[in-house]
């Protein structure tokens, strides 16, 4: 993927300060504007490959002194049952990572699709409780996601020699007559050791399945894999199926499940979940107050699971709930910070499920105290015509402005580059615009950028995108907000 940049004649493309009726002195000097294009000479447009990253299992327990192995799966995304690797190295790390632990990726550098084995040692003065562990993946694209898995550190007892099982994707969309593969991959927990077999409930009629190998060993290995393979007759009714695989000890008869769904197409499956917090920054001992709407293509989704955990700027978890949607899809949660609560970047992480459809996730940040380093949010993206009068419906060679409103209730954000992107129909881009300055403390700012429309453009519903990063992602930077709407070509 290539970035072409070119320098463009700014129009209006200042910063304006929205509290009260104050505007900064950039307003006599509008900024440079910047517009750049993504180019794929392999695939074309709209078709760039993305990763996803999941931590297996979530949670365990483990002595203090003793170790902890987890697996970390990268898998292509979208997940497609005819993508391979993909061009895209995946670097792994681990952030945050409590004082008396080290840690160690095997490997912790490859082409995605792979699974490293992520090894904690922790010594034996490490102080009993729970942690979070932050585990980031960074792919050569620019791409940064990441997953939070727990350990729970005892002192005392003996944990029980156990092994978990996950797999990847956790769903695949195809087609009636085509076949799927999962990648199931098996971790030992406190030194287990044993032979495990595989049992697979809940395939559709006309299918057949297969594992490769049937049976796994975790004898001296601490992750291991085995390929589930689903393949679909023509006549198989679409729909969504939740494929239950269950992996036995044969030694013991230790029993772990794991789910994912099978998409054939015809099926309701998209969910989408937004979260945010009443106010944006906090002070010590406050309430906090999360809400946020499950929604599906048609509309409101009730009676969807929405699980909310908090992070707090070391990584520990501060509150975890599980809360469920109205019939409106609204869904709402509050919360009592410490009266010690430590100064910086909270970050509250949101997954809405519900049975026949596929997960959705969200996050959002706020700030507690004076926080040391940045939290921009954007509150608010939309179009408007070129008099700045709000419009959301153009016409093809229509000049029009997408303007995106960014808060910074952290320290300066020195450099900040505000984005635009904006897709067709299809969901090809078709512009990308930036602006780089500085998004001090307390500041609320409001970036405007100028496209005209081509043409031949095609007519329908187009997205806009927005983003603030820290720098440039080629440079190592990372997004730090997103938020998108919509306009229409008619």
């Amino acid at each position: 993927m290539l970035l072409a940049v070119e320098v463009l004649i700014p129009v209006a493309n200042a910063s304006y300060n929205l509290e009260g009726s104050t505007v900064t002195g950039t307003q006599a000097t509008p900024s440079i504007q910047f517009k750049a294009s993504f180019f794929n000479h392999e695939h074309g447009h709209g078709n760039e490959s993305d990763f996803s990253i999941k931590v297996a299992p979530q949670s365990q327990t483990i002595l203090a002194g003793g170790k902890a192995n987890y697996a970390v799966i990268i898998s292509s995304y979208p997940p497609s049952p005819f993508r391979g690797d993909i061009d895209d190295k995946v670097t792994l790390a681990l952030v945050g990572l409590p004082s008396g632990m080290n840690s160690t990726f095997h490997p912790n550098s490859k082409r995605c699709p792979f699974v490293s084995k992520l090894e904690i040692v922790t010594d034996s003065k490490v102080s009993p409780g729970t942690y979070s562990l932050n585990v980031t993946g960074s792919s050569t694209r620019g791409g940064v996601h990441f997953a939070i898995a727990t350990l729970v550190v005892v002192s005392k007892g003996t944990p029980k020699a156990d092994f978990s099982i996950e797999a990847s994707p956790s769903f695949l969309t195809v087609d009636p007559g085509q076949n799927a593969q999962y990648a199931v991959t098996l971790t030992s927990l406190n030194d287990f050791s044993g032979n495990i077999s595989f049992s697979l409930a809940g395939t559709p009629s006309n299918s057949n399945s297969s594992f490769n190998p049937e049976e796994v060993s975790l004898d001296g290995n601490k992750v291991t894999n085995s390929t589930l393979s689903i393949s679909t007759d023509k006549s198989t009714a679409p729909g969504t199926y939740t494929l239950t695989i269950t992996g036995v000890a044969k030694a013991g008869g230790l029993t772990h499940k794991t789910r994912v769904s099978l998409i054939l197409t015809g099926a309701k499956t998209t969910l989408s979940v937004t979260v945010s917090t009443d106010k944006l920054s906090y002070e010590a001992g406050s309430s906090v107050s999360l809400s946020g709407n499950v929604t599906d293509p048609s509309g409101p989704v009730g009676d969807a699971t929405v699980s909310i955990q908090v992070i707090d700027p070391q990584g520990t978890t501060i509150h975890i709930v599980y809360v469920r949607t109205r019939d409106d899809g609204y869904y709402s949660d509050s919360f009592q910070l410490r009266g010690d609560a430590s100064p910086g970047v909270y970050a509250a992480y949101v997954t809405a499920s519900k049975p026949r459809y596929q997960d959705a996730y969200g996050h959002c940040t706020f700030t507690v105290g004076a926080s040391s380093t940045p939290n921009v949010v954007i509150t608010k993206v939309y179009t408007t015509d070129m008099k700045w009068s709000a419009k959301s419906v153009f016409q093809p060679g229509e000049t029009l402005m997408v303007w995106v409103e960014v808060v910074n209730t952290g320290a300066d954000l020195v450099d900040g580059i505000v984005w635009v992107q904006i897709l067709n129909p299809n969901g090809a881009p078709i512009g990308v615009y930036f602006h780089v300055g500085l998004i001090a403390r307390g500041q609320t700012v409001k970036e405007g950028f100028g496209m005209t429309l081509p043409i031949d453009a095609a007519r329908g519903e187009y997205k806009v995108i927005g983003f603030v990063s820290d720098r440039m992602i080629s440079e190592g930077g990372k997004f730090l907000t997103t938020m998108q709407e919509k306009f229409n070509v008619s």
